[in-house]
């Protein structure tokens, strides 16, 4: 099943027309009708208005490879970025649809800061591959620095900053249970233009 076919069955399920689909995501019907016949190919920005209309995960309309069942195996070339305002975003298990287990790769861009203070269900877990992130989990202050990590308990208000001039990059895994897998992951939406209290980054 390619990209189309995933949209026209997301659509379908959704009881939506292409014209009504279409109009809902702000998209033309041509355009909406080119991508469910593999005519044209989608930008990150179109398939997200999509999964946003749709109710589904951006990962559903990826292709992936699947080697057999339970197993799924993602080339890094193959991995689409999703644009969020603080930097990029890629899904490490496209296609893999169980929501209870969610493992992202995070660019953040220099200054760039979470949603502030958030807190869900679940557990979080963070590993810095390169660069530095401070991360404020209640009231404390944590500086993740390159090979660091951190789990905690994501119902603690929390959140992160990139305090320096360049590029950070983390791993990002969210943890939930089956009856709050469809909560939706609150730090990505916008940034704020808040700051941390205490300064810890590096001199």
């Amino acid at each position: 099943m390619d990209v189309g076919d995933r949209i026209r069955y997301a659509r379908k399920q959704a009881g939506l027309s292409q014209q009504e689909l279409a109009k809902l995501s702000n998209i033309s019907t041509n355009t909406l009708s080119l991508l469910e016949r593999g005519l044209t190919s989608p930008t990150i920005a179109t398939l997200q208005k999509l999964a946003d209309t749709l109710n589904v995960d951006l990962s559903s309309f990826f292709l992936f490879s699947k080697l057999e069942q339970h197993v799924y195996f993602s080339k890094q070339t193959r991995r689409d970025p999703v644009h969020i305002t603080e930097g990029y975003l890629y899904d490490l298990v496209p296609g893999f649809i169980l929501s209870t287990f969610k493992p992202f790769e995070i660019l953040i861009n220099p200054g760039a800061i979470s949603k502030k203070m958030v807190k869900h269900s679940g557990f979080e877990f963070l590993y810095c591959l390169e660069n530095e992130l401070l991360v404020m989990v209640s009231d404390l202050i944590y500086l993740l620095e390159k090979g660091d990590s951190i789990f905690f308990n994501a119902t603690l208000p929390h959140h992160w900053q990139n305090k320096t001039n360049i590029q950070t990059k983390i791993i990002m895994v969210q943890i939930r249970s089956e009856k709050d897998s469809n909560e939706p992951c609150e730090h990505l939406e916008r940034s704020q233009p808040s700051d941390f209290p205490i300064d810890q980054s590096k001199s």
